[in-house]
């Protein structure tokens, strides 16, 4: 399916806000609340749109550390390893990626023990290099048509 600029600035509204409602969107775009609907449902058989979320500010659910952590998995623990960390709460994003590491991580913790204990969890899965974020100066960006 060809996406259109209709398409688009549909997607744009909902990376801004996905509680907007279909009345709102179609008033900004020029639809009806019924195309925009029909449009969104589409975009979600197809698999452009995912699912919906919530963008949570993990400094006041407590978790004061962000890190992010490349990992070189040892020969024959990748699967093993990938299951463990899809269990660990801890873990809000994993990725598969090319050259030295195999993966990069996203991790928030309460206390900086609390790094240090998952450091040590995938010490045994293979070698974990790991940096304390500081600050995300480009957190979250909308992805618009022609990016």
């Amino acid at each position: 399916m060809e996406l259109d600029k209709l398409h688009w600035n549909i997607l744009a509204l909902l990376q801004e806000n996905a509680r907007f409602s279909f009345a709102e969107i179609g008033r900004k775009v020029g639809l009806s609340a019924p195309a925009v609907a029909e449009r969104v449902q589409k975009l979600e058989e197809i698999g452009v749109i995912k699912r919906f979320g919530v963008d949570l500010d993990f400094g006041k659910l407590g978790y004061s550390l962000k890190a992010s952590i490349l990992f070189k998995a040892q020969n024959g623990k990748m699967q093993s390893f990938l299951a463990h960390i899809s269990q660990m709460p801890e873990v809000y994003q994993c990725d598969r990626i090319t050259g030295e590491y195999c993966l990069v991580m996203k991790v928030i913790v309460k206390h900086p023990n609390d790094l240090e204990n998952i450091i040590n969890q995938f010490s045994e899965y293979g070698e974990p290099t790991t940096s304390v974020i500081l600050s995300s100066p480009v957190e979250y960006k909308v992805v618009k048509q022609g990016s």
